[in-house]
């Protein structure tokens, strides 16, 4: 019998504890923060559901610091263990969305739920693999751990915490990523501008917002400007969005001040291409106007230098590696309030070839007029790379193709999965080509073929490393 075939009769129960996680909103939240909560209440409520889980159907637990969760099967005393290394913690839902994110849904056979896509449903359908094992009672000699973080889109705080309580496992994969087999990840580094907000004249820039996470694309973006005209900035504004039919927005005048909403598109800030930042939008709008001091430079900053260029040539920071491929930027949090503090956080993914201080030193170098500390965010990593030749890459590949049908070299990947934390590491799933990529966007989502899909080839390929 085909592995899928063996997977599928376990798609109903699958989906009904999918819900039970996708309902939870687990995001960091700083106001129930604690120490039995370092990430939040809904993050230890989504943790102690995966441990109800993990209890009924027999499997060994445990918890890390209030961070971690791990899973366990096979011979306790193993020597070896095989990882499967997952995130239960999301990005906020952010605008946008047909349906409750937090109420999921099947609809013309996917799956929707902030979540879904990133990376509950691959978090899943791994259990599920490790369960299909368990209950067809397979002997093992490595034992298999699903080790489940929750800091992954933060600061990633918990993972390594949990290895140095409980040690780096002898290989694995996380299903955080895409298939086929993802044996390198680029360096991610997220580098903050700090300035003052200083504006004058007839031309005041009150308030700018765009949006919340620096791995996210916003697809929103506000402002407040004080200007002689407010006419004329709204009719300009709708001219201005009529020549970009994938942006939308509104804008109206109250107390003097004229307010601007635009939407752009949100997506993964690892691929900003697949989306339209609305931040950088509404500031190349805006630095048409006679704005001065601070407010012109963070304008002409992020509207004109980083503005639709996410190959940072502008930074001076173009850059191709041959295995690894090119750098990429996406500006994900803006913030100018008159008279107050300003930031803004670019998001840099990097090849092997280039380092943080080559990257640090490009953007000081282009900043202009603009009076910014450039700071190095805390948790960037350096390139990850598994040889083709490790046996966990070859292994990985070969069942993904006898399941599929399909042979596909090992790639590159732009995103960041907690495989770069194993020297022995690597992305597999659960993302499959033909799927279009919705993490972090609005409506998010996964074919519900796929969930016992990913099951059946998570399953065959823990099989063959652990046995």
């Amino acid at each position: 019998m085909e592995w899928f075939e063996r997977t599928k009769p376990y798609e109903a129960d699958l989906i009904a504890d999918l819900n039970q996680i996708v309902i939870i909103p687990s995001i960091l939240d700083p106001n129930t923060q604690s120490d039995r909560t370092p990430f939040g209440v809904d993050m230890a409520r989504a943790l102690a559901k995966m441990e109800e889980l993990a209890a009924r159907d027999g499997f060994r637990y445990g918890r890390v610091d209030n961070m971690v969760t791990w899973i366990e099967y096979g011979p306790a005393d193993a020597a070896e263990t095989v990882a499967i290394l997952t995130h239960i913690d999301i990005v906020p839902a952010g605008e946008g969305w047909l349906r409750d994110p937090f109420k999921p849904e099947i609809l013309d056979g996917l799956y929707f739920g902030r979540g879904s896509a990133d990376m509950k449903a691959d978090l899943m359908s791994a259990y599920y693999a490790m369960k299909y094992l368990a209950d067809h009672e397979i002997t093992l000699t490595r034992k298999i751990r699903l080790i489940i973080g929750t800091d992954e889109e933060n600061g990633w705080r918990d993972l390594p915490r949990y290895f140095e309580v409980e040690g780096e496992p002898t290989m694995g994969f996380s299903p955080d990523g895409a298939f086929p087999v993802v044996n390198g990840e680029k360096a991610f580094q997220t580098v903050q501008l700090r300035f003052a907000n200083q504006t004058t004249g007839d031309y005041v820039l009150r308030r700018f917002i765009a949006g919340s996470r620096p791995n996210v694309v916003p697809g929103e973006a506000r402002a407040r400007v004080s200007v002689p005209n407010p006419a004329q900035v709204q009719n300009e504004f709708a001219t201005y969005l009529a020549q970009y039919p994938f942006l939308s927005g509104q804008s109206e005048v109250r107390d003097q001040e004229v307010r601007l909403l635009l939407k752009g598109v949100q997506a993964h800030g690892a691929y900003p291409q697949d989306g339209e930042n609305a931040g950088t939008y509404l500031a190349n709008f805006l630095r048409r106007f006679a704005f001065n001091a601070d407010a012109k430079t963070f304008l002409d900053f992020i509207g004109r230098v980083v503005h639709d260029d996410i190959g940072a040539e502008n930074l001076g920071l173009r850059y191709h590696d041959d295995v690894m491929g090119d750098l990429t930027l996406n500006v994900g949090v803006m913030r100018f309030s008159q008279n107050g503090q300003g930031t803004i956080l670019l998001n840099f993914r990097y090849p092997q070839g280039v380092n943080v201080q080559a990257v640090t030193t490009q953007v000081q170098r282009h900043l202009g007029d603009f009076a910014a500390t450039v700071e190095v965010w805390p948790g960037g990593m350096e390139p990850h790379l598994v040889p083709e030749t490790d046996e966990l890459v070859g292994t990985l590949s070969l069942v993904y193709a006898k399941q599929t049908g399909m042979y596909m070299n090992p790639r590159t990947s732009n995103g960041g999965s907690y495989a770069r934390l194993l020297k022995r590491g690597v992305a597999f799933g659960g993302q499959f080509p033909d799927v279009p990529v919705t993490s972090h966007q609005a409506n998010e989502s996964t074919p519900v073929a796929n969930l016992t899909r990913s099951m059946a080839i998570f399953a065959e390929s823990l099989l063959k490393l652990a046995k």
